[in-house]
């Protein structure tokens, strides 16, 4: 039996340096495509490697939507890259789970105290004052996370003690 459901998918913001190795990846294989056909046979399979690697490798990593999945007491993060391949980041079980609170939350002060492994999730959307979500899981990871208001809330109602607004 299905205890709540809730989704949310979020682009991720392309950073400068997604942008600069998109341009220097598209940008080199268009210059060296004619040098390799009229220069060198081999110059021309360089380039070859250089389209695909741009095509399959720097493309698709620098273009990233993250997707959030409750349903069963069970957060789930997938990473969807370039609208055409889904990997599962990992799940994360809400009786493990220790505080969801925003970024900004003083009840996340004494975790920042302590050396606990980021792992960074969200959209890096910050605009007109947005603040990720901040999760503590198993005492030693924080995730950040861009939930919207509607998602932590759903999550609330399983865990009221362990999820916070302020």
């Amino acid at each position: 039996m299905v205890d709540t459901y809730m989704e949310h998918l979020v682009k991720k913001k392309a950073e400068s340096k997604d942008i600069a190795l998109r341009v220097a990846g598209w940008f080199l294989t268009v210059l060296s495509l004619p040098l390799g056909l009229m220069i060198d046979p081999l110059l021309f399979l360089v380039t070859l490697a250089l389209f695909f690697v741009t095509k399959y490798l720097i493309y698709p990593a620098t273009d990233l939507e993250y997707e959030y999945l409750y349903c069963d007491k069970v957060l789930s993060v997938d990473k969807i890259l370039a609208k055409e391949s889904r990997k599962k980041v990992a799940e994360y079980e809400l009786d493990r789970i220790e505080i969801i609170a925003p970024a900004n939350s003083p009840r996340l002060v004494e975790y920042n105290k302590k050396e606990l492994k980021t792992i960074n999730l969200w959209s890096l959307d910050d605009s007109d004052g947005h603040v990720p979500m901040v999760v503590i899981y198993e005492g030693n990871q924080k995730i950040v996370l861009d939930l919207p208001i509607e998602f932590v809330k759903i999550i609330q109602n399983n865990a009221p003690r362990k999820v916070f607004l302020d």
